[in-house]
């Protein structure tokens, strides 16, 4: 599995070796900021994009708990983003996916809500893959 990390809005993710990259995914963190989106390349070509969502106390700004937000990618749609699920953690869903992923993109608080390059670069990862 390839790693990838975003830091800044508008740029293309860097590429980590394989162990720091799980490390990151792991610690949910990384130089103090935390990862809170990743986009996932799957050997059949789909893309998978994992948003945190915090859940909050009623009346309180407290975060009662976290999950993430999973939606696929459909060029083809007027939406583009479907089939919505939510999983608790992005760490163990990535383990349970078979086959496993290629290519995984980690996003850091900050660099988030900037879709395009992404998938710009995961679909020219694609195509050098074909």
């Amino acid at each position: 599995m390839r790693y990838f990390l975003k830091t800044e809005r508008g740029q293309p993710a860097r590429e980590l070796d394989e162990a720091t990259g799980q490390q990151i995914l792991h610690r949910g963190r990384h130089e103090g900021r935390r990862v809170v989106e990743l986009f996932v390349l799957h050997p059949d070509g789909r893309i998978d994009r994992y948003q945190e969502r915090a859940r909050r106390k009623l009346g309180s700004n407290a975060i009662v708990s976290r999950t993430w937000l999973v939606e696929t990618y459909h060029p083809e749609r007027p939406g583009q983003w479907s089939d919505d699920r939510y999983v608790p953690s992005p760490e163990e869903a990535l383990a349970e996916t078979e086959p496993a992923p290629e290519v995984v993109v980690l996003v850091l608080l900050g660099a988030e809500e900037d879709d395009e390059p992404v998938l710009a670069q995961l679909t020219s990862l694609q195509a050098q893959r074909s």
